[in-house]
């Protein structure tokens, strides 16, 4: 093999360039810079290119905060682009964490509590900026939580008997509109009322209109399902507990219906119940399937059975299958935020400034689908469901240079695909 080697410089991540303009154009700088405000006069970078930063970090597929070199090696002969170093993360982390709130119980356990207002109206702000939510469609939000493992100094113990933290997020198609970070001994399921309801006040602020609520049983108590009740036109779809009374109603149910649900055999129906010790009965929809292997007090009677606590008076298949969708749509986010977006790679060894990071990493995430919802409208070697590394590959893998001519920056481009859409007016 002969090689020979040539020292011009030439870009290996021009895609970079593309999406620089396009946020630019867009006014996510202007829009970050309204929610969080100014940094010092002196200082050299504001809130918006430390944020683009990381989400550029990413982007190259860099995984740790030193990546940054890589980024502006790569990127040195920007124009315009202002990349700025890890202690410039690091310090902009300092500025805007915010001091944790402990609560201690009767039982004397400590539940540390961490979020930032400011990032959280910024949020839904960004998906209205970017149209990917709009003020025409009606959506369904999604809670759940999820267990960052990590070895920091102050991290806690779940009850998977990992060590973590164990963030809570309220999403619509995927995309956060609110998130809380707490140690990983507090469950989802605590205060989750004042999550809930605060995410759906932001969501009324920037016109964003919620027709359907799912949430697993962590939200299956008294006071979130009055509130959700209390919503105009909502329709809400949470997984309920299998108790003594429940089991017992649903056995001595005889209505059952065969069904096909993920190309399994079921047997579905609904029942009226009392729940929360109310007089008011609501619909339990319900499946059953026969159980495996040796039989427990769980499945007594030979079936494993699944309920959902809801409003919806659709038919039983329909509201099953409706909820199950949570799976990809109010789930699948923490898989790319930890391993596309470095949630399994905290850089930080406090609560605070890791929480800070998660919503740099999460406005990241909003601006890669933003990104892609854009150029896969555009050209066809992008699509929609892309993951990030998928994305990195046939649209951020690209060979550019700049250049000066006529008193004015060019980029140079070298490749085969058809670019012109994303950069012709």
């Amino acid at each position: 093999m002969q090689v020979q080697v040539n020292p011009t410089f030439f870009q290996s991540f021009g895609g970079i360039n593309f999406i620089d303009a396009d946020l630019r154009k867009l006014g996510v700088s202007s829009l970050i810079t309204d929610a969080l405000g100014h940094r010092s006069l002196i200082a050299t970078y504001s809130y918006a290119d430390v944020i683009k930063t990381i989400f550029y970090i990413h982007a190259i597929g860099g995984d740790v905060l030193d990546d940054v070199n890589t980024l502006k090696q790569q990127l040195k002969d920007h124009p315009e682009l202002k990349i700025c170093s890890a202690d410039t993360i690091e310090y902009v982390s300092q500025e805007l964490r915010q001091q944790s709130k402990k609560v201690t119980t009767d039982k004397g356990v400590v539940h540390t509590i961490n979020e930032h207002e400011m990032f959280n109206k910024l949020l839904p702000k960004i998906c209205r900026l970017a149209e990917v939510l709009t003020s025409t469609d009606g959506y369904t939000m999604d809670y759940d939580g999820h267990i960052t493992e990590n070895t920091k100094v102050d991290n806690a113990c779940s009850y998977k008997k990992t060590e973590g933290y164990y963030p809570v997020v309220c999403s619509i198609n995927k995309l956060p509109v609110y998130m809380q970070n707490r140690k990983a001994n507090t469950p989802e399921s605590y205060g989750q009322l004042s999550v809930i309801s605060k995410a759906f006040e932001q969501c009324r602020a920037e016109n964003i209109t919620l027709h359907k609520f799912r949430a697993d049983a962590s939200c299956y108590e008294k006071q979130t399902i009055l509130f959700m009740e209390a919503q105009p036109g909502l329709k809400y779809y949470v997984r309920a507990e299998m108790n003594v009374d429940l089991r017992i109603a649903l056995e001595d149910e005889r209505d059952w219906k065969p069904a096909m649900l993920n190309h399994k055999k079921v047997e579905v129906c609904y029942i009226e119940h009392q729940v929360f010790a109310e007089k008011m009965p609501r619909r339990i929809v319900a499946y059953r399937k026969k159980a495996k292997g040796q039989l427990c007090f769980e499945n007594h009677g030979g079936y494993d059975y699944h309920a959902i606590l809801t409003n919806d008076t659709d038919e039983e298949m329909s509201v099953i299958e409706f909820y199950n969708q949570r799976g990809c749509e109010g789930e699948h986010h923490f898989k790319e935020l930890d391993n596309d977006f470095g949630w399994n790679k905290l850089p930080f060894d406090n609560i605070e400034m890791n929480t800070i990071y998660m919503y740099a990493t999460i406005i990241a995430y909003l601006l890669f689908n933003i990104c892609k919802a854009v150029y896969s409208a555009k050209v066809a070697f992008v699509k929609p469901q892309m993951r990030l590394k998928n994305f990195r590959l046939h649209f951020i893998t690209l060979t550019a240079k700049w250049i000066k001519t006529a008193r004015q920056w060019v980029l140079k481009i070298f490749t085969a695909q058809d670019y012109s859409p994303v950069f012709s007016p």
